[in-house]
């Protein structure tokens, strides 16, 4: 179903910025451009909303009047000769993105981010979707975005949503440009330190210690979704037990979980974890303060390895706040930028491949934030629940976003993985164990 054409006047307006914002892809957009086949690469997030579901058409007006703002939106990705670039979809419809689903009274939320996590993007199109949801609830709807990893990461989708539903809108001080960005972001140590930290990264991954198995590509049928609540309360309370953040907690809270779904049952992957520290791989943002709205992928990537199975608790903690405080301390994010912007392109393309082997880690785990205060023509958001990534390889990721006091956690698997649909379940139990031990 699909709502009414865009008035001329927003169509020209869009057009008008389209045509400043044809440029070449940065090279990490060029490698997940090349993985456009995989349909765990398509993310984005889950908003729930207090009242009753509007008619499509309010959506679709809605969404015209932002466009101008998100040239995004309007631009596809082309490859020609070898050349990657971004380029205007012509005159926009955004109708072709937008679609009314219903499903029945009483679905679970679980069942209904599977079957959204299941559904293409528009063909020869920008590849995002929107859907007005409802049915599955009395009292609320949802609408839900997806992006492929191509043209958005997790921060870039997050400024869509905050754009498209926060109290300010898209404001003219934090909106895409293609023009270059400032390379140079850290200290002169930092960029060496980082540097050294992006060759550590390649090594392990090219000559990983521990060869972790790697996932067939999953078809869309066998992908899975599911997830859990808690408030930023639970695990600010949680990580000052060891001086920690909230992801450190967020982390630890990943480790109990992981513990208790491995502890039984058959599996390669789970046979594994039971037996071997898990490395985490995960994304960190490239972004100086002002970037929210840059096009396409600014980050970088780094391996945490979670303590052993057996460590005590608070052990276990203080190794991994100290693992994660050195990550951030590494100049990744510097010399990551700096080398993005340095380097050949193909020698980047390779490097990214590379960092992104499965066989260096077993699962993704992100966490970003949206602002405290959404909302849809006066209807408040009730939560925001987070769709991840797959990444080639992997079989298991997990994401955790913040949106004001609400935290959700979110769990993508492919359903090969035994019982992967008790993992969201089993992470909110382990928060309530930790928290009531701390």
């Amino acid at each position: 179903m699909t709502g009414p054409r865009t008035p001329p006047d927003a169509t020209d307006a869009i057009d008008t910025e389209a045509e400043r914002m044809t440029h070449r892809l940065n090279p990490i957009d060029e490698v997940f451009l090349s993985m456009e086949g995989e349909v765990g690469l398509i993310h984005g997030q889950f908003l729930r909303f207090a009242g009753k579901p509007p008619p499509l058409k309010e959506l679709h007006d809605h969404l015209a009047e932002q466009l101008p703002e998100l040239p995004g939106l309007t631009h596809r990705l082309t490859s020609s000769g070898g050349r990657h670039r971004r380029e205007p979809a012509g005159a926009f419809d955004p109708a072709a993105h937008l679609e009314e689903e219903e499903f029945p009274a009483g679905t679970s939320l679980d069942t209904v981010l599977t079957a959204l996590a299941r559904e293409p993007l528009p063909p020869n199109a920008p590849p995002w979707s929107m859907r007005l949801v409802h049915g599955y609830a009395d009292g609320e709807f949802g609408i839900c975005y997806r992006v492929h990893h191509s043209a958005e990461d997790g921060m870039g989708a997050a400024h869509v949503v905050s754009a498209l539903f926060g109290d300010g809108g898209a404001t003219d001080g934090r909106r895409a440009g293609a023009g270059p960005r400032p390379l140079i972001s850290g200290s002169a140590r930092e960029l060496v330190r980082g540097t050294l930290s992006v060759g550590a990264g390649l090594t392990r991954a090219l000559v990983p210690a521990r060869l972790w198995p790697r996932a067939p590509k999953p078809s869309p049928e066998r992908l899975g979704v599911c997830c859990t609540g808690a408030t930023r309360n639970e695990l600010r309370e949680l990580s000052r037990r060891c001086g920690g953040t909230l992801n450190d907690a967020f982390l630890m809270t990943l480790w109990q979980a992981l513990n208790d779904w491995s502890a039984t049952g058959e599996g390669r992957l789970r046979s594994r974890l039971r037996t071997t520290p898990v490395a985490v791989r995960m994304p960190l943002s490239t972004r100086r303060p002002g970037e929210d709205a840059l096009l396409g992928n600014h980050l970088t990537t780094a391996v945490v390895t979670l303590p052993a199975r057996e460590t005590p608790f608070d052990v276990a903690f203080t190794q991994l706040a100290g693992r994660t405080r050195q990550m951030r301390a590494h100049g990744l994010r510097p010399a990551s930028r700096a080398l993005v912007g340095i380097l050949p392109s193909a020698l980047t393309r390779w490097t990214v491949r590379r960092l992104l082997s499965p066989q260096a880690s077993p699962l993704y785990a992100s966490n970003f934030s949206l602002p405290a205060t959404l909302s849809f023509r006066g209807a408040p958001a009730i939560d925001v629940t987070p769709l991840g990534v797959l990444l080639p390889g992997n079989a298991l990721s997990v994401t955790l976003l913040s949106h004001g006091e609400q935290v959700r956690i979110s769990f993508l698997y492919d359903r090969a993985l035994p019982e992967a649909e008790q993992l969201a379940g089993l992470w909110r139990a382990a928060l309530d164990t930790l928290s009531a031990s701390a």
